[in-house]
């Protein structure tokens, strides 16, 4: 339990909490009662029943869907989360020495331009800088979903947080786990390794680099997500939608059973074919009346056809998860 510093409200946190939103009057603050003012949100933009349309409409496009499921779905559950993210702008410059890969070209075909009869790598010195600024978001809770973690945030829609505007969804906005030093020392270090990445597409190996990291504008920022859940058939799916974009960010949703049928069909076709390779190209050592042909060849090709036929068998019984691509 904590008790806000601005309402004197009591008020429930998990162990790992450090930085608080009052459930009664929102204003964000430490554990010590100290007042964080960079607090903002994204404003909710698709209502409980909106976001259900959307989902629908979204998954009803999903290769294998039922062709009932719009009317058919029946929701049995939904909530809307606002989850944290510190975001950080990071001012970033590296210069770097390094090897680079390069090669030299000999005896080009005369029937094929381009083409060459010998070619001859070698490693030279190469240097340079690159200057970026990144804009980086770190998920403020450990326990959160990889896809929620990784969703597009607009941040440039963002305007300071209302507490009330959560309360008229019934929205749970969650505490914070990092600190705002926490926060800047990660997207220091975010912003160091994505120089690194920038620096090993020019040079194989690195062999001095200099680093200016510079984090600017710190910011915490809830970010509401509707958490459905829906039932169809004898099975209930779950999805997690943006609340204000309308984003799926995943969903898990049925299949048809002609198209589980098809999938099931044609993987057990594969590996058919697959053993049948397999034993052909091991009849010698099993001891088999058969011809053998090609046997590494049809021990790699047998080996492949039935692995693509055991995962279209699993992929036709199970039920499938996506994910909306931005």
């Amino acid at each position: 339990m904590a008790r806000c510093a601005f309402c004197d409200a009591d008020f429930e946190t998990g162990p790992g909490d450090v930085l608080l939103i009052c459930p009664y009057c929102g204003t964000a603050q430490t554990k010590e009662g100290v007042k964080f003012k960079d607090h903002y949100m994204i404003r909710v933009h698709f209502d409980q029943h909106e976001a259900q349309t959307t989902l629908l409409d979204w998954v009803s496009k999903q290769l294998g869907v039922p062709e009932d499921l719009p009317v058919a779905a029946n929701f049995v559950k939904y909530q809307q989360i606002w989850y944290p993210f510190w975001i950080s702008r990071v001012d970033a410059q590296t210069e770097y020495r390094g090897l680079g890969r390069d090669a030299n070209f000999y005896n080009e075909w005369p029937q094929r331009r381009g083409a060459y009869k010998r070619i001859e790598f070698f490693m030279k010195p190469e240097s340079g800088a690159f200057t970026r600024r990144h804009e980086i978001n770190i998920a403020a809770v450990k326990d959160i979903d990889e896809d929620v973690r990784n969703q597009p945030i607009p941040t440039r829609a963002k305007e300071y947080f209302s507490h009330a505007h959560a309360e008229e969804y019934d929205g749970k906005v969650l505490h914070s786990n990092l600190s705002e030093e926490q926060a800047k020392q990660m997207a220091r270090q975010i912003a160091l390794d994505r120089q690194t990445k920038l620096v090993l597409q020019e040079v194989s190996k690195i062999e001095s680099r200099d680093d200016k990291i510079d984090v600017g504008e710190t910011f915490l920022i809830h970010v509401p997500v509707w958490e459905l859940e829906y039932r169809y058939g004898n099975k209930k799916y779950k999805a997690s939608v943006s609340a204000p974009t309308g984003y799926v960010i995943e969903s898990e949703y049925p299949r048809s059973m002609a198209f589980r049928a098809g999938g099931i069909g044609a993987g057990l076709i594969m590996l058919l074919i697959g053993v049948g390779l397999i034993l052909l190209a091991l009849s010698d050592v099993i001891g088999l009346p058969l011809p053998t042909l090609f046997p590494v060849g049809g021990l790699i090709s047998g080996g492949l056809l039935a692995v693509i036929g055991l995962v279209l068998m699993y992929k036709g019984a199970s039920s499938k998860e996506a994910k909306e691509r931005v």
